[in-house]
């Protein structure tokens, strides 16, 4: 059995920096979640975030990362909203708000704050660098289709924060994304490889190798979540398992490192 209040005394304790930083990616998730009941739209948590609800109750001890995930339909329209988002302190950051930010997922994000740890180089040219939550899209695609498209995005933009011109880097992002996008639909025929009731991330949003399961996922359950419910997967133990395998197995002190975006917030 897992003592999780010993984990979290040793890697979060209270008044910690990563403890603060998870208090405040709670506060974003509670208003990403009423904004979500408010327009009847689905989602859960997802990836290690979903791990932390089942194994902890809450956050991964050292985790400094959160993750929802949304059906292709539900996630258009809460990407839509925040869009429209009239917030001094919240901001969705994607690459219409930024065109530096070049993940196909969006990041709901405060807008003041300063980027920690291991961030690529094109992080320091962000607009935006508060403490976000990471949206994802899950959708209908074969894994052939979903890591031929998250390749594509990465050979067109991961390198262009090279260039230091922010004029050209601009117009070449935007060129690159039209590319990105023209190239997309011409991925479709490789659907025809797609397993029934697989599921992946949105194309082009990496992670291709995390299979996933229509059954698994929907209709979406809940659990406590640092004490209070939110919506997992509808079989939270065969979707973690898919994507982690022994899940219930606790990783070592190096593989706790390696796994820790942020460093510093749990250095001693």
């Amino acid at each position: 059995m897992v003592d999780t209040e010993a984990l979290r005394k040793k890697y979060s304790p209270d008044g910690s920096p990563l403890r603060e930083l998870q208090l405040k990616m709670m506060e974003e998730l509670l208003f990403l979640a009423e904004v979500c009941r408010a327009h009847g739209l689905t989602f859960y948590l997802s990836s290690g975030t979903a791990l932390g609800a089942v194994r902890h109750q809450g956050f991964i001890p050292w985790d400094d990362d959160l993750d929802i995930a949304l059906p292709e339909k539900d996630y258009r329209k809460l990407v839509a909203i925040l869009r429209k988002l009239d917030s001094e302190k919240y901001v969705l950051h994607d690459r219409f708000s930024d065109f530096n930010y070049i993940n196909e997922f969006p990041k709901f994000r405060e807008k003041e704050g300063n980027l920690l740890g291991s961030f690529p180089q094109r992080g320091k040219l962000y607009k935006y660098k508060g403490v976000g939550i990471d949206i994802f899209c899950v959708a209908k695609n074969s894994f052939i289709r979903a890591f031929v498209c998250a390749k594509m995005r990465v050979a067109l933009l991961h390198w262009l924060y090279k260039i230091k011109n922010e004029g050209i880097r601009k117009a070449l992002t935007r060129v690159n994304w039209a590319i990105y996008h023209c190239l997309v639909p011409l991925t479709w025929p490789l659907n025809v490889f797609r397993k029934k009731g697989e599921i992946h991330y949105g194309l082009g949003q990496s992670f291709a190798h995390h299979y996933m399961w229509e059954k698994d996922l929907f209709p979406v359950g809940e659990t406590l979540f640092e004490s209070i419910r939110m919506p997992i997967p509808h079989d939270p133990d065969a979707y973690l398992t898919h994507i982690y395998g022994d899940w219930r197995q606790l990783p070592s002190e190096e593989q706790i490192a390696t796994a820790v975006h942020n460093q510093e917030l749990i250095s001693e």
